[in-house]
């Protein structure tokens, strides 16, 4: 009985372990994605604000 406690044990300690660390790499990734997001929309405004200042000068 006292194999089985132990193996229970270590078996759920790594599954702890596993998944704090997959928690981890998914919360990486969606910080990655939300940069990213955000580097679109700046690059958006930038093409948007460069259209606009070529708009004024051609008036």
């Amino acid at each position: 009985m006292g194999l089985f406690f132990y193996l229970t044990i270590v078996i759920g300690c790594s599954l702890i372990y596993f998944g704090f660390v997959k928690k981890t790499e998914r919360d990486i990734k969606m910080k990655e994605l939300e940069l990213e997001a955000k580097k679109v929309e700046l690059e958006m405004k930038k093409l948007e604000n460069c259209q606009d200042s070529s708009e004024l000068e051609g008036k």
